[in-house]
């Protein structure tokens, strides 16, 4: 009798209360969805879906801290039979009330045999991480509450502080003594783990909720932490609201009442309320995943379920790299519609893929004049001939842009692996690649335009970790690759021979290597570029202190040591080394030999008088990157080696894991480019051209034939052609000339500025078709 009662008290409790959510759900949607729809054509769709991916991970990873709270209770539950628990159980928070969503989960994990006091600890110690998760996310929001309430200097201080302290006490309070009942009695280790699956969870959540927000409405998106940590904390408030369904209104209230100070207040109130909506939306689509995920037996999901679950790091990375892969595509793509690429460099990379794409191979023309002339005149970047093979699929610029970005981002993937060989810890190799995306270095350098050399950064780190497996045709292959990117790689190359020789005994292999690639680096350096640019080099002048020549140039930085600590010993100089090695907290010094591999490029860096080449904007530290991830992995494998016989590996594991964290999220806070950060590039994204779709129309007028001399910044959407020079040079030689004004207030007010345009303004051979403030075009009477 007593079994029935309990089989139709669960039948009650479950089907129904699961239909009464969705009745309440659609009481909810329902209202506000004309308005929604009304405004979807002013939304931006891919922002839209990127939030809608946030709260996906949101999600998800509310399944997973789910099933390491019920597997230390003791129950060997699969993540999809759990993830789907929870995902059924969470749907009936919208019954007004919270308390249904615990009713709704007991219910489901007593189905699967976990008993009624173990269900209620596991809720207990999920509150306690969720204050703790939502607490340390939540003081992103501290500029915003700063806004409304004077809050002393002190404040945000002893707040972190104490936080931190609680975090100590909440997860070392058995080794302290301390033995309450409703505290988890997990491992420290373990505890800390879950406060920090709890933060990400939420900040993820955060950032579902900005994504929304500018979908809707143009916000700076350096505000994206304040703006993140407001929805948190709105959250936080909502939840502990237990009289409305899942803190609906207070939640959007609080959320509503931050961003009132950024945008008004109706449209505040709005996105709070979209916000909601693009939430409940995926969480049903999250819903009816899980149940489809957890009810399909198909064999094919069953493989793929055994290798995400024998690969978890691999895949975290691949999930990591398409994140960087969309980030970085949007706003190199946004950099160049908005005309902040040029001629330099953008274009001519282009216009060399194109011209070999036409059969005049490796050519372009010359920056000094309006003739055209081999590419090797300025740098031996061959890879430029095997990119043209893409030109036949999409022949536009943006596919230098797009390739760089790819092949930049699966560097993560060599570094990973190194760390792996070397370190044999999955956890710290899964860190390093993670520091390799979010490094400053690399990531202005994917920025700035498109270099060849860029690409060397991984093609290195493939060389690298076949040379270290021996695996010697592939590591020749990459190699070959990162040396036809430019000159000076060859002599990176040449260096692996000394390696080969002295590590790996490979005399004959590595003392041929050695010759061929130093003696193809200085002829290239010493005849092949001279003579087709029929003078020197011309980055020799960066070096006019060491002599004229390269082999003046070689012996006096090798026999004047003096002069050259004179000269690396100087402030911006060391700064460089500084930006360079912080975001791996220095650990690369503990592995110098290694470091030899970065010389090169470091010393043509470090002693040449262009300011430009010792700042880590642009691409000349693509080659050095490698190098300080390669000796900063073997600095880990010494100190780990160091401390192995003490007992302490494991400690020092996760110190070490916590310490590069640490100095590679500083460093991309301080001085990397991504929204938020203190020295953000987000131009592409709050200063738009607003007349780039009539510039673009211009453009297109002008045939592909044409002789252009246009403006540097706007040449580079030209560059697909035979003659294209940058103004003043060729403007004479040219069928058309065209000049973008992107801060003048009219091309009128110009003319005294610019000698060149009176003149052409005043010349009967060309004729002004496009007069417009930000564009002018002028056509020769002739073509």
């Amino acid at each position: 009798m007593k079994k029935h009662l309990f089989s139709l008290l669960k039948f009650l409790i479950g089907w129904p209360l699961s239909i009464l959510a969705l009745f309440f759900v659609i009481k909810i949607v329902a209202p506000q969805a004309p308005q929604f729809l009304s405004q979807l054509h002013t939304i931006s769709l891919p922002l839209l879906g990127i939030s809608m991916l946030c709260f996906f991970i949101y999600f998800f990873l509310r399944g997973y801290f789910w099933q390491r709270m019920t597997n230390h209770a003791g129950y060997n539950l699969s993540y999809k039979t759990i993830n789907f628990i929870w995902a059924a159980s969470e749907l009936h928070r919208y019954i007004p009330g919270n308390i249904w969503s615990f009713v709704g989960r007991t219910v489901k994990l007593a189905e699967k045999g976990m008993s009624k006091k173990d269900i209620a600890k596991c809720t207990i110690y999920e509150m306690q991480f969720l204050v703790f998760g939502t607490a340390a996310a939540s003081f992103l929001a501290l500029p915003f509450v700063s806004l409304y309430f004077a809050l002393p200097s002190w404040i945000p201080t002893f707040g972190i502080i104490g936080l931190f302290i609680g975090i100590i006490l909440f997860a070392f309070h058995r080794k302290l003594g301390i033995k309450l009942f409703f505290l988890p009695d997990y491992h420290p280790f373990e505890m800390l783990f879950l406060i920090i699956i709890t933060t990400l969870l939420f900040f993820f959540f955060g950032l579902g909720y900005y994504f929304t927000i500018i979908s809707f409405i143009a916000i700076d998106p350096n505000l994206i932490w304040q703006i993140t940590g407001v929805a948190i904390l709105s959250y936080l408030i909502g939840y502990l609201s237990f009289i409305t369904p899942s803190g609906i209104g207070v939640r959007e209230g609080a959320l509503a009442f931050g961003l009132a100070k950024i945008i008004p207040a109706s449209a505040a109130g709005f996105v709070a309320l979209f916000g909601r909506f693009t939430m409940t939306i995926t969480e049903i689509l999250y819903v009816f995943i899980s149940y489809l995920w957890y009810h399909t037996k198909h064999h094919a999901i069953h493989r793929i379920e055994t290798w995400i679950g024998q690969n978890k790091h691999i895949v975290l990375l691949l999930f990591l790299i398409a994140i960087y892969c969309a980030y970085f595509t949007t706003v190199t793509f946004l950099r160049f519609d908005n005309f902040y690429t040029g001629k330099y460099d953008l274009g001519n990379m282009s216009q060399t893929v194109w011209n070999t794409t036409q059969g005049r191979i490796f050519t372009l023309t010359n920056p000094d004049n309006a003739e055209n002339a081999s590419r090797l005149a300025i740098h031996a970047d061959f890879i430029l001939i095997l990119l043209a093979p893409f030109y036949a699929l999409w022949s536009d610029p943006k596919t230098l842009l797009f390739l760089q970005t790819i092949i930049l981002a699966f560097g993560a993937i060599f570094v990973y692996l190194i760390g792996t060989h070397v370190l044999k810890n999955k956890h710290l190799a899964l860190v390093f690649a993670f520091a390799f995306l979010i490094n400053p270095s690399v990531e202005r350098t994917n920025l700035y335009d498109f270099h060849a050399v860029t690409l060397a950064t991984t093609f290195l780190l493939g060389a690298f970790y076949f040379f270290l497996n021996k695996r010697y045709k592939i590591f020749l292959f990459f190699a070959i690759l990162a040396g036809l990117c430019k000159e000076e790689i060859w002599l990176i190359v040449a260096l692996f021979g000394v390696f080969l020789v002295l590590q790996q005994k490979r005399y004959v292999f590595g003392s041929l290597l050695f010759v061929l690639c130093f003696s193809l680096f200085y002829f290239l350096i010493a005849y092949a570029i001279p003579n087709t640019l029929g003078a020197n080099h011309f980055a020799l002048s960066y070096f006019s202190a060491f002599g004229d020549s390269p082999l003046e140039i070689a012996q006096n930085i090798l026999f004047h040591p003096q002069q050259i600590i004179a000269t690396v010993f100087t402030g911006d100089r060391l700064m460089y080394l500084h930006y360079l090695s912080q975001p791996l907290g220095y650990l690369s010094v503990l592995a110098p030999h290694l470091l030899l591999f970065a010389l090169p490029s470091l010393a043509i860096n470090l002693l040449s008088s262009n300011p430009n080449l010792h700042q880590i904007h642009y691409q000349y530290t693509a080659a050095i990157t490698p190098f300080v991830f390669i000796a900063a992995i073997y600095g880990v494998g010494f100190l780990l080696q160091r401390i192995k016989p003490i007992g302490a590996l494991r400690y020092a594991t996760n110190s070490i894991i916590f310490y590069l964290l640490t100095m590679s999220f500083s460093a991309a806070y301080f001085y990397g480019p991504l929204p938020g950060s203190k020295a953000a590039n987000t131009d592409m994204l709050t200063r738009q051209e607003a007349n780039k779709k009539e510039i673009a129309e211009a453009l297109q007028t002008i045939p592909e034939t044409a002789k252009v001399a246009a403006s540097n910044n706007i040449a580079s959407h030209l560059s697909n052609r035979e003659h294209i020079s940058v103004l003043p040079v060729g403007y004479e030689q040219a069928d058309y000339v065209v000049l973008y004004f992107p801060q003048k207030p009219t091309w009128e007010s110009t003319k005294k500025d610019i000698p060149f345009l009176e003149k052409l303004s005043k010349d009967n051979n060309y004729q002004a078709t496009i007069t417009k403030d930000f564009l002018v075009i002028f056509k020769k009477q002739s073509f």
